[in-house]
């Protein structure tokens, strides 16, 4: 058995409670990017130790109803021998409506070793939103396959649990019913805490398997935890740690065993902390002199029944876009006047709406002259009113 392995046990568990926390956030239309590349010590199956130099792409992006996540590991072990690994996971969300948003999700990820050997998993599922102001439960289920090099194996799985949202912090408890090949049977619980500044991410969990002997590969890896953090030097620099242990995997067959890590971190597009709401403040506030100076004005107008005119004085910009319920989120590109505006005319009632400006693909912020607010998921949009 490769300690290798180890990271797709960390690359699949982490898919799935990344698929899970997408609804939360599924307006937010970014694209988050980052390589890691550092030093990692295994120590698998309480007998044996290695290390490895590692370096890790990762991409995440979201729209309006939709949410991807792809990374991939490439490992060179002190043993001379070399591993890579990659995962790609994705969901498709509705509307909510009452309080409710249904997804489809998917996941695909493998492994490739140096002596040939392979791994690979693919499934599929579907959950239910039931989401609050600041908290969401969730039920679902889903199967799929899994082949751990030698045989293809069904794997069935359930899913339910619950996450709340506190600004700048969250966490999320999640409990999971596996059945692989209909003769191995067991649940695991774990809760996940985040908190997040511009300058500190950290990251804990905790978890157990709940279920009779499971394989013969190891005894004592039925509960595991680990912590992560990430210390930003600069928005797009970073020094990330991380250890703790991690479970056996019966799906492919892999031993638990314990890890430490140290990487840099290289990213683009991170997402900011939200305030408390007490601290919310307008985004154009903290964004730099230049995108300030580019937005000097906005203004709407009806001159025509049904249709609403929003025109945005940008002398400097490149390109605008506006988002808003009106739009279901999705963005609308204003074409371009003479002296410096942008210009869309738009069918629109009269009632009230939340928005977003944004500059030259830049972060999306409150249009200047509308009032600031929290949107149902701890953002901050623009309020228009329309008589």
């Amino acid at each position: 058995m490769k300690p290798e392995k180890f990271l797709v046990i960390a690359t699949r568990r982490g898919a799935l409670t990344a698929l899970l926390s997408f609804a939360h956030a599924a307006h937010a239309q970014r694209i988050e990017s980052s390589v890691d590349a550092g030093w990692i010590a295994l120590r698998y199956a309480d007998t044996l130790s290695t290390s490895a130099a590692a370096v890790t792409p990762h991409i995440l992006a979201d729209w309006p109803n939709a949410a991807v996540d792809a990374w991939g590991t490439l490992s060179q072990f002190t043993s001379g021998s070399w591993s890579s690994q990659g995962a790609f996971t994705g969901s498709l969300f509705t509307p909510k409506s009452r309080g409710v948003i249904a997804e489809l999700g998917g996941f695909a990820g493998g492994s490739a070793h140096q002596d040939g050997t392979r791994t690979g998993e693919t499934i599929g599922n579907g959950r239910l939103h039931f989401v609050g102001q600041s908290s969401e439960v969730f039920l679902g289920g889903g199967g799929g396959l899994t082949w751990d090099g030698g045989a293809w194996r069904s794997v069935f799985q359930g899913e339910a649990g619950a996450a709340v949202n506190l600004g700048p912090g969250g966490a999320l408890l999640t409990v999971t019913p596996v059945v692989v090949n209909d003769s191995i049977r067991y649940t695991d619980g774990q809760i996940s805490l985040s908190w997040t500044s511009d300058g500190l991410d950290l990251t804990a969990l905790g978890g157990n398997r709940f279920g009779g002997q499971l394989t013969n590969l190891s005894a004592n890896t039925k509960s595991w935890a680990s912590f992560s953090a990430v210390a930003w030097m600069t928005p797009n620099f970073g020094l990330v740690a991380a250890g703790g242990t991690y479970p056996i995997d019966p799906t492919q067959g892999f031993p638990g065993g314990r890890f430490a890590s140290l990487s840099i971190r290289l990213a683009t597009g991170r997402h900011r902390a939200v305030p408390p709401q007490g601290e919310q403040q307008n985004p154009l506030e903290s964004r730099p002199p230049d995108v300030l100076s580019a937005v000097t004005g906005f203004v709407t107008e009806q001159s025509t029944p049904g249709f609403v005119t929003l025109r945005v004085n940008a002398p400097r910009a490149h390109l605008v876009e506006i988002t808003g319920d009106f739009t279901n989120w999705v963005p609308v590109q204003l074409r371009p006047l003479d002296g410096g505006l942008w210009s869309t005319a738009l069918p629109m009632s009269p009632g009230k709406y939340q928005m977003n400006l944004r500059i030259d693909g830049g972060a999306w912020m409150v249009p200047p002259g509308l009032l600031s607010m929290l949107d149902e998921f701890g953002g901050a949009v623009g309020l228009l009113v329309i008589e």
